[in-house]
């Protein structure tokens, strides 16, 4: 017996959302720390994007407090695949965004959101482990990607691909995990 796939309907153009569309004159020569968020800068808790239920992770605003005095530019790389499911919408999700930005802004804030909207299924060449975030990111001329801060399998697999140094913090305080970075990279 022969099963028909169900073809799947892309509702996004392939390609990455970036917050904000423009970077403006931003440029940072020292690179760029790219930051996974849920998991990783906010307590994952499934696919939502309600503002109401932001939590940062314990040391993540000083972990983006720590990099943005050394000088360098702070991004997030996120998959948000219930864009396509419909989980929920663009405007919930920039919301959530313009929210972690705004609790940011104390930290240094922010510098580029880069967004893959696509399932798994989809086979973008955004979504991780992919490049294609980290592609946009240095395309936006913000600078490139030195280091990729995350939380799982598919974030080390995407920073392996982009060539750039992994920082594993599933289980441990970003911070700490950071902080020890920088001091080794402010070394070398």
């Amino acid at each position: 017996m022969h099963k028909e796939r169900k073809q799947h309907t892309v509702k996004f153009p392939p390609g990455p959302i970036l917050d904000p569309a423009t970077v403006g004159l931003l440029h940072f020569p020292k690179g760029v720390v790219v930051f996974d968020r849920d998991g990783t800068l906010v307590e994952d808790a499934g696919q939502h994007n309600d503002p109401a239920r932001l939590v940062f992770r314990e040391g993540a605003i000083d972990a983006i407090a720590l990099v943005k005095g050394l000088g360098f530019g702070v991004a997030i790389a996120s998959n948000q695949a219930g864009l396509e499911t419909e989980k929920f919408s663009l405007e919930q999700l920039m919301a959530f965004n313009a929210e972690l930005k705004s609790q940011l802004a104390v930290a240094g804030g922010i510098d580029l959101i880069a967004i893959c909207p696509h399932l798994e299924s989809s086979d973008c060449e955004c979504r991780k482990p992919k490049t294609g975030l980290f592609e946009a990111i240095e395309g936006s001329g913000l600078g490139s990607p030195i280091v990729f801060v995350g939380d799982t399998e598919s974030d080390q697999m995407a920073a392996l691909a982009s060539k750039i140094e992994y920082l594993d913090v599933a289980h441990r305080n970003i911070f700490e995990v950071v902080q020890d970075w920088s001091r080794s990279h402010e070394a070398s």
